[in-house]
C-alpha cells in the first residue's frame, strides 16, 4: 500500500517537471528571431552582371549556292561535212585560238575554187571595159578636134558646106554616147567584180569555219564528238542550248557563285558584302569572297533576287556544278554597343534590361538593333558603364537587395 502511493507521487512530479521544462522551452524559441532569416538579411543573393561591349555586328544570311565557270561555251558546227581532226579531249586546256578540231567539206573548197575563178574573169572584163572606155574618150576628143577645125574653116569663107558641118557635129554626138555606153559597161563591170569578190569572202569565212578554234582560255569539259563523224550545221532552234555542240569549253581561274537572296533580305545586299563561300567536298573550308553583282529583280515565282560571288581558282580547286553553303554578311555596323542577347528581355512595354542601382534591381528601357552571334545591338538606353544584369531570366523581383558580381565575357 504505501508503495504504491509513492510510485504514483514519483510519477506525478515527473510529469510535472516535463511539462514545466516544455513551456520554458517554446517561450525561448518565441522570443528568439528564425535563424534563416537572419541569414537572408545578411547575405543577398549574388547577380551576375557585365558591362556593354563595343562588337562589330551585321545581318547574315546562310543560303544555299551553285558554283559556275566564270565563262561557259557550247562550240557548233556552222558547216556540215565530216570531221577530219579532233585534236583535243575532256580535261584538256586550250588558249584561245588554238584548234580544236577540222571538219572536211569538199564542196565548199569546190565552190571556193569556182568563185575565185568568176571573180578573176569579172576582173578582166572590168579591165576591157576601162581601156573601151578609155578609147572611147579619145574618139570623142577626135571628134570634137574636127567639128572645131570643120567650123573654122567653114566660117565666112564657105570652104566646108553645111552638109559636111553637120556630119562632123552628128559624128563627134555619136562618139560622146558611145562614151557612155562604155562608161555604162565598165560601172556594170566593177558591180560584177564587187559581187565575185562577194562570194569569194563568203566562201572563205564560211571555209574558215571548218576550224573549230577554242574562243578563249579554258578547260574542255566536254567532247561529243570523235574522228570521222559527219556533223551538221547548227540549226536555229535546238531542244535545249547545248543540243548538237561538238565542245563544251569552260573557263575556271575564275569561279561564279550563284545565291539566291530573299526578297526581306534584299534592301541590305549591297555590292562588296563579305560572304563565305563552303563548298562540298572541303569538310567545311571557307572561301572568302565579296558579293559582285546581282540582277536588281526577283523572280516572280520564288521571289528571291540573283547574286554572283567571285572567287579567285588559279589552282583549279573549285569545280563548276559544286554545291555550296553561303553566309552572307550584309549591313554590317562597326563598333556598336552589344550585350549578351540573355541580357535583354520583351514584354508590353517593350525591350528592357535589369541594371544594379544602389545594390538593387532596377529596370531600364532600351531599344535595339541587330542580332549577331550571341549579341544584341542597344542602340539607345546604355552606357558602357552601365551595369547589366546578364540575363533577364531568373533575376530577382524589381528593387531586391542583391549583391554583383561582375563577370568576364570572352573577346
Amino acid at each position: 500500500m504505501n508503495f504504491t502511493s509513492r510510485m504514483g507521487i514519483k510519477v506525478l512530479v515527473v510529469a510535472v517537471g516535463v511539462g514545466v521544462a516544455g513551456i520554458v522551452a517554446d517561450q525561448r524559441l518565441a522570443a528568439s528571431p528564425p535563424p534563416v532569416s537572419s541569414a537572408k538579411a545578411d547575405n543577398p543573393p549574388r547577380v551576375e552582371v557585365v558591362h556593354p561591349r563595343r562588337f562589330t555586328v551585321a545581318q547574315r544570311l546562310q543560303t544555299n549556292a551553285t558554283l559556275e565557270a566564270f565563262e561557259e561555251a557550247d562550240l557548233f558546227a556552222k558547216v556540215s561535212g565530216y570531221l577530219s581532226d579532233v585534236r583535243v579531249d575532256i580535261g584538256d586546256h586550250v588558249k584561245a585560238g588554238q584548234l580544236l578540231a577540222v571538219i572536211d567539206d569538199p564542196e565548199l573548197k569546190q565552190e571556193l575554187a569556182e568563185s575565185k575563178a568568176q571573180l578573176e574573169s569579172r576582173q578582166k572584163s572590168l579591165e576591157s571595159a576601162r581601156r573601151q572606155v578609155d578609147h572611147n574618150k579619145a574618139e570623142l576628143a577626135l571628134q570634137n578636134a574636127l567639128a572645131k577645125d570643120r567650123e573654122q574653116l567653114g566660117e565666112g569663107r564657105g570652104f566646108i558646106s553645111d552638109r559636111t558641118l553637120d556630119q562632123v557635129h552628128a559624128n563627134a554626138d555619136i562618139a560622146k554616147a558611145d562614151l557612155g555606153v562604155a562608161e555604162a559597161n565598165r560601172d556594170l563591170a566593177a558591180s560584177q567584180v564587187d559581187v565575185a569578190a562577194a562570194t569569194v569572202e563568203k566562201i572563205t569565212t564560211l571555209l574558215a569555219y571548218t576550224q573549230i578554234v577554242a574562243p578563249f582560255d579554258g578547260v574542255v569539259a566536254r567532247r561529243q564528238v570523235n574522228r570521222g563523224d559527219l556533223v551538221q550545221a547548227a540549226a536555229a532552234t535546238r531542244t535545249t542550248p547545248s543540243a548538237g555542240s561538238l565542245f563544251t569549253l569552260q573557263r575556271i581561274d575564275t569561279i561564279r557563285v550563284f545565291c539566291d537572296v530573299p526578297e526581306n533580305d534584299v534592301p541590305q545586299l549591297h555590292v562588296g558584302d563579305p560572304a563565305i563561300v563552303r563548298p562540298a567536298g572541303f569538310d567545311g573550308r571557307p572561301f572568302i569572297g565579296k558579293v559582285t553583282r546581282f540582277s536588281l529583280r526577283l523572280d516572280p515565282e520564288t521571289r528571291n533576287m540573283r547574286t554572283e560571288i567571285d572567287l579567285p581558282n588559279s589552282k583549279e580547286q573549285l569545280y563548276p556544278g559544286t554545291y555550296a553553303i553561303v553566309s552572307l554578311e550584309m549591313n554590317r555596323r562597326p563598333d556598336a554597343l552589344t550585350v549578351p542577347t540573355a541580357a535583354v528581355g520583351a514584354d508590353g512595354d517593350g525591350n528592357f534590361v535589369y541594371t544594379i542601382t544602389d545594390n538593387r534591381i532596377t529596370r531600364l528601357a532600351v531599344k535595339t538593333g541587330l542580332t549577331d552571334n550571341g549579341r544584341i545591338e542597344v542602340t539607345t538606353g546604355l552606357s558602357e558603364d552601365t551595369p547589366v544584369v546578364a540575363s533577364t531570366k531568373g533575376a530577382p523581383p524589381l528593387t531586391t537587395a542583391v549583391q554583383p558580381l561582375m563577370v568576364s565575357e570572352n573577346s
